[in-house]
């Protein structure tokens, strides 16, 4: 055991607490001194409040002592991205529109972490309703750089050693984004992987839960508290490496060249031959088709607010409602059936491939003033409603963190999460060779 509790895994944290190494109290003491030293200036979090917590900590220590049955993640510190309902804290979505919103119910979601027994530490910031739009995080990698779109309060708060796990959500690259930016360790289920009630829903066909972690074992664990058969404790991989293919996408001449040449070496130093895998012509359009089906449900959701509140929204949302507006009924549906082809192409892919792998992000983080950086990678892959992973295995020309994703098939969450902790020793020890 480390002796700064911060810096455990959350295997670890959760193996020692449930054997009574160590108190549910003394980590989140760690975790929170470790906030009051860095959130100044990370500013990760939208909402604390250390004394509620501290009795949801003694709590967990009670059960424990009294011998009652303890969840996957009794006594875990995790950080809930503020677009889930809390009925204990405020849910304001990062919106002006929503302040002081408090819920008398949890998300869906959140309740599942409640039961599995996990700490609700606080909520995390996250931009308004979600969009790409800087929140007030800052990139704990390098303050003057963005940490991504609007899960970023929970992946600077797992990179920064904050806490442990955190929850974030994805339309188009919500998670895999910030992920990428600041280094963490993403996993992005199957869409209906679990409810999203209680949660910001842009788009029904898009909108999926994240994991946000410090390895790929602290994802199966994460996962594993809603679904039981994710989490490996050591996640074994088979005897043969996972068929992988590069994809490449649509937006991969966006990318910059040192992410290009990053990725190329780390797949040219693996144990199996990775080939590349043309997409279909469809693929070409995904970007349209998520963009124009986020804009048509835009402007039914916001797009008859009053002119006084419609104007105190982020800028990239206004642009959104007007981009909606213009769509006829007749595109909408036009772009719906576009994404039915798409997903049905994109379940192709997986007929001779356990898993596909292309970058995360178009290359490292942004600057601040640059704006939170493009979701183009990772759209395709939600839209499609495929499972994603993002491992932070890449480093870009000022050293910087750039994600490798791997994309699985539909429902094929337990295989993916296998090819990314296969994937990952790969490279490890790839790079000890070389060393």
């Amino acid at each position: 055991m480390t002796n700064d509790l911060s810096l455990m895994s959350a295997r670890a944290a959760a193996s020692a607490i449930r054997a009574g190494a160590l108190t549910a109290s003394d980590l989140l003491e760690a975790c929170l001194s470790r906030i009051a030293v860095r959130d100044a200036d990370v500013r990760a979090w939208s909402y604390l409040d250390p004394e509620a917590v501290r009795e949801q900590a003694r709590r967990a220590d009670r059960r424990r002592s009294a011998g009652e049955p303890l969840g996957a993640l009794h006594g875990l510190p995790i950080g809930v991205k503020d677009v889930f309902d809390t009925c204990d804290m405020p849910s304001e979505y990062g919106s002006a529109l929503l302040r002081g919103r408090r819920p008398e119910a949890d998300a869906a979601a959140v309740a599942a972490l409640r039961r599995a027994g996990a700490i609700v530490v606080g909520k995390t910031a996250t931009s308004e309703f979600g969009m790409y739009h800087p929140s007030q995080t800052r990139n704990p990698r390098d303050l003057s750089r963005s940490p991504g779109v609007s899960s970023a309060g929970s992946a600077a708060a797992v990179v920064d050693h904050m806490v442990p796990l955190a929850l974030g959500t994805q339309h188009t690259a919500s998670t895999t984004l910030p992920a990428s930016f600041c280094g963490a360790f993403a996993f992005k289920p199957s869409l209906g992987f679990t409810s999203m009630e209680g949660s910001n829903i842009l788009v029904p066909r898009l909108a999926h839960v994240g994991f946000l972690a410090r390895s790929v074992d602290d994802l199966a664990l994460f996962a594993g508290a809603f679904a039981p058969s994710l989490d490996m404790a050591a996640l074994e991989t088979d005897a043969q490496p996972p068929r992988l293919a590069l994809v490449r996408g649509p937006a991969w001449e966006m990318a910059s060249a040192d992410a290009r040449v990053a990725l190329d070496a780390l797949l040219s130093s693996l144990p199996a031959v990775v080939p590349e895998l043309p997409l279909p012509d469809l693929f070409d359009r995904a970007l349209e088709i998520t963009l124009g089906l986020l804009n048509a449900h835009l402007a039914g959701r916001f797009g008859n607010l009053p002119p006084s509140d419609f104007a105190l929204l982020c800028l990239p949302l206004r642009d959104g409602v007007e981009a909606g507006r213009a769509l006829s009924a007749a595109r909408y549906i036009e772009l719906d059936a576009l994404a039915d082809r798409l997903t049905a192409a994109a379940a192709t892919l997986f007929e001779r491939h356990d898993a596909l792998v292309t970058l995360s992000t178009l290359g490292e983080a942004t600057r601040l003033e640059e704006g939170p950086g493009s979701g183009a990678m990772s759209m395709p892959w939600s839209l499609c409603g495929l499972p994603t992973v993002s491992l932070p295995l890449l480093r870009g020309a000022r050293g910087l963190p750039i994600g490798v994703q791997l994309i699985g098939p539909r429902g094929g969450d337990r295989g993916l999460l296998q090819a990314a902790a296969w994937l990952t020793r790969a490279s490890t020890d790839s790079s000890r060779e070389q060393v």
